[in-house]
């Protein structure tokens, strides 16, 4: 078999791209409005996705015209989620100067630009470096942003600091090569002063991973990273210091529909790490990953896949004889809670300043009719100079303010009509959807765009006090976490989706899928139906997950079933 066959298609290209480089700068001086294939998968290094609006498509093609390519940019955000005022207004401008007047907060704690053109892709690149915001190595097949609990290092009375952990892993697996300062920003750098004078990749190899991979810092008291979901999960074991860290391996939530060959999979505990050891060991799993990661089918080629494959021990074995020396146990499993600090109004570990957690609906930045949370957020940041915090629930945190500004801020909010977390039901303030359509070239059914009618119908019906967390994907990519969630919703194709059921309410248990192929406008019933089998078999404080996952998927159905049955006397409209 020739090495070509041994090869992906992907892993030609990347070997053959001249460091990332490829023929982007040549392709970007052509006069249209995409890039060819090995462009295509470059790109994705430097932080941009090529797609196209699929809202025009078939439009387009009665029109006899080919698709309107579009461009998506995600910032690589090294704090774990942590921006300046600065920074928060260079993504305000961008999104109205260069894409379609949005932004959004994505659960890996960066931003995302939709709609920009080719021709102002290198604009916004460089306006975003010249406010001190990359987007290289936000995406491909590298490591991606380090996720971590956003508000550990200000949190009253924390002992941890998960944002400088998140910092210094990013930036110990920043790439090498130059191209990114060579292609967008003709040379200049504004994070990195000094050029790398060799750039061999010594951590990724010059074919780099075999895929994407993701790592993400949990504590205690805050798993909203959902830890276990991540190629590596670092669990912060906390007394009255930091004492280190469990290592957990193989997590990953993306998979296709009725190919069993994928599937989402929880990570492993491999070992327990004292705080000196932690870097070393997390570049020999990335190097592990690097040496044996499938690099002939893309869909196989996540850590997942080989932990689950190998089995841990043997996975153990093989990182220890990297590192040299062997690894201590994990320890016993720690018990992980979802954060009930990120809303409202808090005090911060600084004497004098407060933060406030806003509910931000799927993460999207912009103004409506209603509320003009884009003006707002922007003119109340620029007044008081605040920090500002990425959730990895897409939500946001406003930080560092005063507390004689408490009151001014809240007239504020009133006066652009921006509602805090007590205006919304539980239900919403728990779900979380991906974009989907029309900009992802993956969805296969809507997201952003029709989760909120769902919660809307919920509500109507009388669900909206019930703590149970809904997430949808529209597609089994799965980026909203759906498959971790007490209630999934993954789309199969347009207005069809697929539900699960069984996640637990902390994030730490995956779900199983409980009806395939519903109708877009039969979920409110069926959810709602289950919420009423819920209430009426539940025991005492059981949640939603845990009350699902007890009673089984089939069971369910037939309580379901019998319920129906025994309402069908009842007029339809009561």
């Amino acid at each position: 078999m020739s090495a070509k066959k041994d090869k992906s298609k992907v892993e030609i290209i990347k070997e053959n791209s001249k460091n990332l480089r490829g023929s982007i700068a040549d392709q970007l001086a052509e006069n249209n409005d995409s890039f060819d294939r090995e462009g295509y998968e470059i790109l994705k290094f430097h932080g941009i996705y090529q797609q196209d609006d699929r809202d025009v498509r078939q439009e387009r093609k009665k029109e006899g015209k080919g698709k309107k390519y579009i461009f998506m940019l995600r910032t690589k955000n090294s704090g774990g989620g942590e921006l300046t005022a600065r920074q928060w207004l260079a993504h305000d401008e961008i999104a109205d100067k260069y894409g379609n007047g949005t932004f959004r907060i994505t659960t890996r704690q960066d931003i995302q630009f939709h709609g920009v053109g080719k021709e102002n892709l290198k604009n916004t690149i460089k306006y975003l470096n010249r406010n001190l915001i990359p987007t290289y190595g936000a995406c491909g097949d590298s490591n991606r942003n380090t996720v971590a609990d956003p508000i550990s290092n200000i949190r009253k009375g924390s002992k941890f600091d998960s944002q400088k952990w998140a910092k210094l892993i990013s930036e110990h697996f920043n790439y090498k090569s130059n191209a990114y300062y060579d292609i967008w920003l003709d040379g200049e750098r504004y994070l990195e002063t000094n050029p790398n004078k060799d750039e061999t990749e010594n951590i990724y190899g010059n074919a780099y991973l075999p895929r994407k991979f993701k790592i993400g810092i949990a504590q205690p008291i805050d798993n909203s990273v959902d830890v276990h979901t991540n190629d590596i999960g670092l669990v912060a074991i906390i007394n009255d210091k930091l004492n280190g860290f469990n290592v957990l391996v193989g997590g990953g939530l993306g998979s296709h529909h009725r190919q069993p060959k994928t599937y989402p999979r929880h990570a492993t505990p491999l070992a327990f790490v004292t705080e000196d050891k932690l870097l070393d060991v997390v570049t020999r799993i990335v190097e592990f990953q690097r040496d044996n990661g499938d690099r002939k089918d893309r869909k196989h080629a996540r850590l997942k896949y080989i932990v689950e494959e190998w089995g841990i021990d043997k996975v153990r074995n093989e990182i220890e004889k990297r590192l040299g020396y062997k690894l201590d146990p994990p320890l016993e499993e720690i018990e992980l809670k979802q954060p009930t600090d990120h809303y409202g109004w808090h005090k911060q570990n600084s004497p004098g300043l407060l933060y406030l957690g806003l509910f931000i609906e799927n993460g999207r930045i912009k103004d409506t009719e209603d509320t003009k949370l884009k003006s707002g957020l922007r003119d109340i940041i620029t007044k008081y100079n605040l920090g500002v915090r990425l959730s990895p629930l897409q939500d946001i945190i406003l930080t560092n303010v005063k507390e004689e500004n408490k009151e001014n801020i809240n007239s504020m909010l009133s006066e652009y009509g921006i509602k805090t977390h007590e205006a919304y039901s539980i239900l919403r303030l728990n779900s979380m959807s991906c974009p989907a359509l029309p900009t992802c070239g993956l969805a296969l059914a809507e997201s952003e765009r029709y989760m909120p009618s769902i919660l809307k119908e919920l509500e109507k019906r009388g669900y909206g006090k019930e703590d149970i967390k809904i997430r949808m994907s529209g597609c089994p990519n799965a980026c909203s976490r759906p498959t971790t969630s007490e209630i999934g919703i993954m789309g199969t194709s347009p207005g069809k989706y697929n539900v699960y059921l069984g996640g637990d309410y902390e994030g730490t248990r995956l779900n199983t899928i409980y009806e395939e192929l519903v109708e877009d406008n039969e979920l409110p019933t069926l959810i709602g139906n289950l919420i009423d089998i819920f209430r009426e078999n539940k025991v005492r404080k059981e949640n939603f997950g845990d009350f699902c996952k007890r009673v089984g998927n089939e069971k369910l159905k037939l309580l379901v079933k019998n319920n129906a049955s025994s309402n069908s006397s009842a007029p339809m409209n009561s």
